[in-house]
């Protein structure tokens, strides 16, 4: 047995020894480890195996045990068409094979994937199979669906177990859509040669090819168990599908998959080939076929459906003319963000014909093709939930609708990147330089958009070598740990550093080379005596102190409940300081586009060390493509549309025993965009759960995701080129103001002008409330404040609001001030006409002690306050939008939170009563949306709290006071919040956001590496 089956071995000893139900005694692991080595040692293999590597081995089984005994997900939801009724019985789920799928999931287990992780993938895949065509279907069928995951959560590894289950089921042709870079297709073939085939390169550095992956659990076909099938690869790691490969003429009576880049040519080379097997007299095939198109919202969308139902993009037109050669079809996208997706055209098929124009035999050749209508999600839509040790937007940007869910400080805002990396540039008669911030600041006429052939950057900013030294830092700790982890399947032996900067390959070359400048000074530097003041150990010191020194020490106290990782053992500066010359050795720096044509390719060496690799990189990094021990993000790509950042998120992900070595260095207006497409991300995942418990359809989410007031932020125009007008809808959300700009004259001025409004206030339970009408609340809406960043979402709402009034809707509005806080002060009755005295809500400055930097240095330097901790909610509690509710309404509000957590709780463990599962769903934190959606749909509420400014300025931190003495704060007047509760409302209210004049010039254009219409209209012979 080697080191890892030993391992294995353990952990299923372990298992079988642990006592039942929900935890497991501190003293038990060592307790138990005399009786679980010496039932090991009964194994002939390891009678003579030396009892120091034994129990070392038990102490990294026990670490990933507990790291793996933890991990908690939710079962997937789902949306599907009116009447649907799936064809996957229980009668037909026990006659279907399980091969594919068995060892598929046996081969999970043995990677170490938690338990629960691997019951969820089994229920989702058989789930998402479900809501498939049947492939036995005498009838033609055309089934369209979407499974959204989060970014870097596994989205591969379903679509993996649902190709797996579709074999199995009867798709004998799978086709996956895989990006639109070539890279990202052969990470996908060799993923699929692991999780599906279980053969193909097994060594990228010699080319050999053998068994791997499942191939490993069990073989198929003549070399394996012949009475099943194998499943055959057209393309290969090193090649798409091409001329050659069509010119091989591969059977399709056998069971192929392709993995495809969304690429015009590649797509018009299949198209042709499969309509080239047609027989004879023959327009559609009869076998049953299964497209799986990843990052479903790139490339594959129909951005010239607005001219009408004969035209489309390249590739969406070759993508529906081949589903339409096959009378039985399923098109399955897979995407994190769904937002164009359901936003794109729906058209009828298209009257004409799809002509495709090739060279043969010298010849220019033309053939027209049918097309399906389009590829809109019609059938359902698949929601995945990512477990409990996935690290995404949620814990990196906080901006989540659950009070719960903690913020982990990883992101450092870089402000110094302008000189090297500008946005906007002038020209002078010296040639181009950046716009300074003033200019910036005026839109001074001489700014322009920076182009490929300005030369930058000619050096690096300050904040990028401190990164660098990030990375090393981060190797070395690493390395420190390496030894309680090596053995380990959670370990992972690479270490990656990104650097986004632009689009252009000029650029990304040139940092590239400042980069390595950089890492050479760094290795000569660090033969340097360590013990000098003046050495690169004291600057690493240094940057260990800023940087790492809080995070590591208290890196348990940010994570998720559910968050076990054992390998996150302590670290100080004088544990790793001897590493650092290892550290920074054998570091390869490389600009991965289509001028060096560098790739990343993770190998390990005889002694099992990984690559260690700087990666610069554009496009090609974007989307889909999976960094190996990414730690170091240096991200400043400037792009408006936050869909666009959320996929380029290549830090989101599973970062065992490393997780606290991991930063994002990027702009404060990255930032602000992360944090609103998280919210509105997270604002309908849950409406998205609501609706399926009210058995609602896609076309109810659909509608959901166009009238949302955040998503038309979020989503690049080009999905929008037909939209004369989109309308936005604040019914049934929350509004909150959690930013603050600390200006005295604004916060004087809107308390000044808010104490005019309080008349009439009576008292209700813990607020002082005033009822009024639409107009009333407008008095407090356009009352002055100091909101930070606001007040376009303000406009939005009044004219929601003046919509509303139109149609009888929210009329009666309650305005309500909180009297009770955790402040020592109060704000006198006779100061402010209010019926009581209000005790002042305490929101606390940014501590220098706390872990999350971002907001310290927020409050500093740019003077906003964010005034909701870790999470991104201001109200005091969820009750708190109870106001509109009777007692019993607010019972019955209750009793349904905690009778559908009741039901979730006991369809994910089977085993739990209903009694335990009640018990648990009692202790749940109640959301503040059961209360709001309660309110009838004539009712709308504004909740003002009061905030104590002292609390914000802490007395005893230097760096505050100074802050309030440098900005002249009166720190007696309360900081004024507002939170905004909008009922559901059933009418299709929405005021119009877009016009056909939006400027879609903004649109983010692809890197030139890649151009799908110019690939297009090149012909090539086939």
């Amino acid at each position: 047995m080697n080191h890892q089956e030993i391992i294995e071995a353990i952990k299923t000893l372990i298992k079988l020894q642990a006592p039942e139900g929900e935890g497991i005694p501190l003293t038990f692991f060592d307790e138990q480890r005399d009786l679980i080595l010496t039932m090991l040692k009964m194994k002939p293999a390891l009678r003579n195996m030396d009892s120091v590597t034994l129990n070392d081995l038990y102490t990294t089984a026990v670490r990933e045990y507990k790291s793996v005994y933890l991990v908690d997900i939710n079962p997937s939801s789902a949306l599907t068409k009116k009447g649907f009724h799936t064809w996957l019985t229980e009668k037909r789920k026990a006659e279907l094979p399980t091969e594919y799928i068995g060892r598929y999931l046996t081969y999970m287990g043995i990677q170490g994937r938690p338990q629960t992780v691997i019951l969820e993938l089994a229920r989702s895949s058989e789930a998402i199979l479900g809501k498939l065509g049947d492939p036995h279907s005498d009838t033609a069928f055309y089934t369209k669906g979407l499974v959204v995951g989060s970014v870097q959560s596994g989205k591969t590894g379903n679509f993996n177990a649902v190709i797996n289950r579709a074999v199995d089921a009867g798709y004998n042709l799978v086709v996956i859509l895989s990006g639109i870079m070539e890279d990202l297709r052969s990470q996908t073939q060799l993923r699929l040669e692991m999780d599906v085939i279980g053969e193909g390169m097994i060594d990228l550095k010699t080319e050999q090819y053998g068994v791997k992956g499942v191939g490993r659990v069990s073989r198929f076909g003549v070399q394996g168990n012949s009475e099943i099938p194998q499943v055959f690869s057209i393309t290969s790691y090193k090649s798409d599908f091409k001329k050659q490969i069509q010119d091989a003429s591969f059977s399709l009576n056998n069971r192929n998959l392709l993995v495809c880049k969304k690429n015009a040519s590649v797509l018009r080379n299949l198209l042709i080939w499969l309509s080239d097997y047609l027989a004879e007299n023959q327009e559609q095939h009869n076998i049953p076929l299964l497209i799986i198109d990843d990052e479903a919202d790139n490339a594959s969308l129909n951005n010239m459906g607005h001219k009408g139902r004969e035209y489309a993009s390249t590739i969406n037109g070759h993508i529906r003319a081949i589903l339409e050669l096959f009378s039985r079809k399923t098109y399955l996208g897979y995407t994190a963000t769904p937002f164009a997706n359901v936003i794109q055209d729906r058209n009828q098929p298209a009257e004409g014909s799809w002509p495709i124009s090739y060279r043969r035999n010298g010849e220019t050749v033309i053939r027209n093709f049918k097309q399906v209508s389009n590829v809109f999600p019609d059938d359902f839509i698949e929601l995945l939930d990512p477990p409990s040790n996935y690290i995404g937007a949620k814990q990196v940007f906080g901006a989540t609708v659950d009070p719960d869910t903690k913020k982990i400080p990883l992101i450092e805002p870089v402000t110094d990147y302008i000189e090297s990396f500008p946005s906007k540039v002038i020209d002078t008669p010296e040639g181009v330089r950046p716009g300074a911030k003033e200019e910036l600041d005026k839109e001074v006429a001489a700014l322009r958009s920076p182009r490929k052939d300005d030369v930058f950057p000619q050096q690096l900013p300050e904040s990028l070598k401190r990164a660098v030294e990030c990375f090393i830092l981060g190797i070395a700790v690493r390395m420190k740990r390496r030894p309680a982890m090596a053995e380990s399947r959670l370990y992972n032996p690479h270490n990656t550093m990104l650097i986004h900067v632009s689009r252009f390959t000029d650029w990304q070359n040139r940092t590239r080379q400042l980069i390595q400048e950089e890492v050479d000074r760094l290795i000569q530097r660090t033969q340097e005596l360590p013990s000098s003041p003046h050495s690169i150990y004291a600057q690493l010191e240094r940057t260990w102190n800023q940087y790492y020194a809080v995070i590591i020490e208290n890196i348990r106290t940010y994570l998720p409940k559910d968050y076990g990782d054992e390998f996150l053992q302590p670290v100080s500066f004088d544990d790793i300081k001897p590493l650092l010359p290892r550290a920074v050795q054998g570091l390869e720096v490389k600009a991965i586009n289509s001028v060096t044509k560098e790739k990343l390719v993770y190998t390990t060496d005889q002694s099992g060390e990984g690559k260690k690799y700087i990666a610069i990189g554009g496009n090609r990094l974007s989307r889909g493509f999976t960094l190996e021990g990414l730690t170091i993000n240096y991200f400043i790509r400037n792009t408006n549309f936050a869909d666009t950042l959320l996929q380029m998120g290549r830090w989101f992900g599973y970062r065992p025993g490393y997780i606290d070595c991991c930063k994002l260095f990027t702009t404060w207006d990255a930032i602000e965009k992360f944090e609103a497409a998280t919210r509105t991300i997270d604002e309908l995942e849950l409406q998205f759960k609501e609706m399926q418990r009210m058995g609602k359809t896609p076309q109810d989410f659909i509608l959901r995701v166009r009238t949302h007031p955040g998503v038309l932020d979020i989503t690049r125009p080009s999905i929008l080129k037909n939209a004369k007008e989109v309308k936005w809808s604040y019914q049934d959300t929350l509004v909150q103001t959690t930013q603050f700009e600390l200006k005295q004259e604004r916060i004087k001025r809107a308390w000044e002008e808010m104490i005019n409004l309080f008349n009439g206030f009576t008292i209700k339970g813990d607020f002082c409330v005033l009822d009024t009408d639409v107009t009333g609340l407008f008095r407090f809406l356009n009352c002055p404040n100091s909101f930070y960043n606001f007040g376009e979402q303000l406009n939005h709402i009044k004219k929601f609001l003046d919509l509303c009034a139109e149609q009888d809707k929210l009329k009666r509005w309650r305005i309500a001030v909180k009297m009770t806080g955790a402040s020592r002060h109060f704000i006198a009755s006779a100061s402010t006409g209010l019926p009581e005295d209000i005790q002042l809500s305490v929101r606390s400055g940014p501590s220098s002690k706390d872990a999350h930097a971002l907001y310290r240095r927020e409050f500093l330097t740019r003077g906003i306050f964010t005034g909701s901790g870790q999470s991104a909610n201001i109200i005091s509690a969820g009750k708190d939008m109870s106001l509109w509710l009777d007692p019993k309404e607010i019972a019955d509000a209750e009793k349904e939170f905690i009778d559908s957590k009741v039901a979730a709780l006991m369809e994910k463990n089977k085993n739990q009563t209903e009694t335990e599962a009640r018990d648990i769903a009692r202790k749940l934190t109640k959301p503040e949306r059961i209360y709001r959606e309660k309110m009838s749909d004539d009712t709308g509420l504004l909740v003002i709290y009061l905030m104590d400014l002292r609390e914000v300025f802490k007395k005893d931190d230097e760096e505050l006071r100074r802050v309030k003495e440098d900005r002249q704060i009166d720190d007696t007047i309360p900081l004024i919040g507002y939170a905004i509760g909008f009922p559901p409302i059933s009418a299709n209210i929405g005021g119009i956001y877009l016009r056909g004049d939006y400027n879609i010039d903004e649109d983010e254009g692809e890197d030139e590496e890649y151009d799908p219409e110019l690939l297009n209209t090149e012909e090539e012979t086939i």
